[in-house]
């Protein structure tokens, strides 16, 4: 493998020293020289790979069952050895808020009781009072169009007929 870089840096070398002798001289390159440089880029390289010594540079590096086992043994142990550790209880200095006991228990479920009584009752209070309101705005929008109407009936009336006008609309 190095030998097959070697082959292309000397190659490298020689066509950079040709091309930088023609650009910084400005002496052309003879055919010869181009000749030589083509029959050494014809003629090729060959190289070979010698795998024995490529897996006996890699060989150290790779993991091997026994080491792959005792790397296992190993962990499992400390692992062990951690959890042995961990306590399997621990013990309540004072009354835990939870379902660790049925007086708990109950008065959790009536507190989420409560809330829902609170969040039903209020959702209706919020119903009627929307009811509520849109029937304020109905009985708006009526007299609304009942004082139009009788605006637009007053003006009718004074136009068509001023006397009775004055008569029903007394001016103040």
């Amino acid at each position: 493998m190095q030998e097959l870089l070697d082959d292309i840096k000397a190659l490298r070398r020689g066509i950079e020293a040709l091309n930088t002798r023609s650009l910084e001289q400005g002496k052309p390159i003879s055919r010869a020289e181009v000749d030589e440089v083509l029959a050494i880029v014809k003629q090729g390289t060959t190289f070979s790979v010698d795998y024995k010594g490529v897996a006996a540079n890699i060989q150290p590096h790779l993991a091997t069952p026994d080491t792959i086992a005792a790397a296992v043994t190993k962990g499992s142990q400390q692992l062990a050895q951690v959890i042995d550790q961990i306590p399997r209880s621990v013990p309540l200095k004072d009354k835990v808020w939870g379902f660790t006991s049925i007086p708990v228990a109950l008065s959790m479920m009536g507190i989420v009781l409560v809330f829902f009584t609170f969040s039903a009752y209020s959702w209706k209070e919020k119903g009627a009072a929307e009811a509520k309101a849109e029937l304020l705005e109905q009985q708006q929008a009526e007299r609304k169009a009942t004082y139009d109407w009788l605006s637009k009936g007053y003006v009718d009336l004074k136009d068509d007929n001023p006397k009775a006008a004055r008569k029903y609309f007394p001016q103040k």
